[in-house]
């Protein structure tokens, strides 16, 4: 990576972070505000909110609408982290380095921080600040709800745990796993297009592509590094996977296929991205980030 997308990066995590923080400088002070706290400020890439920033600059969007997208995106994820943890779940002690939310308050606290951080996120795309044409935050608002409920995220939980200890196929995990982790990329990629005042479905659909592919490579990244690296490196504990008997590409193709096919992904969503009539530079770069993270 160059110095230019590293700094582009580091910047735009701060703003991010920013943001997030003075989104609880209203609440009182109380176990419940200190568990969501946690959770959501708790370090973390922020590769979500960082693809709405780089594509809604593609887009001509405002900052301070960007912000509060990338708000949203970011409460979600740290609730489906909290709930994933939980030891009915995956049964993680440790998320970002840091103990897991069940583990420092609680498994009640926990649950209740996180379906709290879910309506929070739909809270802030609800309000006068997310200042967009009305019509398009209800279209926003109905994309974030179909991509993290029954048809979206939580479907790819429930099959995750349903497949658990099980052999399944290669087209069973793709699905698993592109409703787990790719509708939440699919969701950064589309938002940014969702503004527009006159929304192209034909664009819509390109970049719902776009973040499918995204999510996919993400998702094969986390495999290979949960396979490879240790825990503290990890920020998680690693081996799990394996251990709890979960279905992987590295699994089922071992750590080097597992490689390759996410290099020709990784060239895929280039091509894709090169042929996008838009300038999208900061994304290029965000792709190259996340292919070569390394924890």
């Amino acid at each position: 990576m160059t110095n230019q997308s590293t700094d582009w990066i580091r910047y735009t995590q701060n703003e991010i972070n920013q943001s997030l923080e003075e989104l609880f400088t209203c609440y009182p002070n109380n176990v419940l505000k200190d568990a969501m706290c946690h959770a959501v400020l708790n370090g973390g890439k922020r590769i979500r909110s960082l693809i709405i920033k780089s594509v809604g600059s593609a887009f001509n969007i405002e900052k301070n609408i960007l912000n509060q997208l990338s708000v949203a995106i970011e409460l979600i994820h740290a609730y489906s982290l909290i709930h994933d943890d939980l030891p009915a779940m995956d049964n993680d002690d440790y998320r970002r380095g840091q103990p897991t939310c069940h583990k420092k308050f609680g498994e009640s606290q926990a649950i209740l921080a996180g379906d709290a951080l879910q309506s929070l996120a739909f809270e802030v795309l609800s309000s006068d600040k997310l200042n967009i044409v009305s019509n398009n935050k209800t279209s926003i608002i109905h994309f974030f709800a179909n991509a993290i409920g029954a048809k979206g995220m939580v479907l790819g939980q429930s099959q995750d745990m349903i497949f658990t200890g099980q052999t399944i196929n290669i087209k069973q995990l793709s699905e698993m796993q592109l409703l787990k982790t790719g509708k939440l990329f699919e969701l950064a990629c589309v938002c940014p297009v969702l503004i527009n005042s006159a929304i192209d479905n034909t664009n819509v659909k390109k970049f719902q592509k776009l973040g499918a592919l995204i999510g996919k490579m993400y998702q094969i990244t986390d495999d290979i590094l949960d396979a490879t690296i240790s825990s503290d490196q990890l920020g998680k504990t690693s081996g799990k996977d394996q251990d709890a008997n979960k279905q992987t590409y590295v699994t089922i193709f071992g750590i080097e296929e597992s490689k390759k096919i996410n290099n020709k992904i990784f060239q895929e969503i280039k091509l894709l991205i090169s042929v996008l009539k838009r300038d999208l530079t900061q994304l290029s770069m965000l792709i190259d980030y996340i292919f070569e993270r390394k924890f």
